[in-house]
């Protein structure tokens, strides 16, 4: 787009520094424009039936096309925790993945670790608008997803 924008000016009869001025106002457009492409994901983390000694630290982290966007702050799971993340507009494979600090280790919170349940969430999205994601991490049920409104807990 610079390139298109560079050589049409190119053809226009002004002097070179005329030309520098007007390339700075378009590149800052298009900087703008290309910024306004991302929308907020804000993740909602709450964890039930924690088994008393297993109340671990840990952290979530928020992956877009297999890279990681941001990681959320540390907590214990026994605290509900959320927090917002910057999201590329359009259509893509989002995947939240929890850890728990493990002697002085981070590890997934994963049954492959020997952890009850699989902490983790995955699926392809269309970020159009700011979000709100709610994840339920359950010992007994598993994993539950919920956009919008907060998982509805079983009685």
């Amino acid at each position: 787009m610079i390139d298109s924008v560079h050589k049409i000016l190119e053809n226009i009869k002004i002097p070179n520094l005329m030309k520098k001025l007007l390339l700075i106002p378009i590149l800052m457009l298009v900087a703008l424009v290309g910024y306004s492409q991302t929308t907020k994901l804000t993740v909602n983390i709450k964890f039930v039936g924690i088994e008393e000694g297993y109340d671990h630290e840990t952290k979530s982290v928020v992956l877009i096309d297999g890279e990681e966007i941001a990681f959320s702050p540390n907590t214990l799971q026994s605290k509900t925790g959320a927090f917002t993340v910057d999201v590329p507009q359009g259509s893509h494979q989002l995947k939240v993945v929890n850890y728990a600090l493990y002697e002085g280790n981070w590890e997934e919170h994963t049954v492959a670790n020997e952890y009850s349940i699989d902490c983790l969430y995955e699926e392809t999205h269309t970020f159009k608008k700011p979000e709100k994601l709610y994840l339920l991490f359950d010992i007994d049920s598993g994993t539950t997803a919920s956009w919008k409104k907060p998982v509805k807990m079983k009685k």
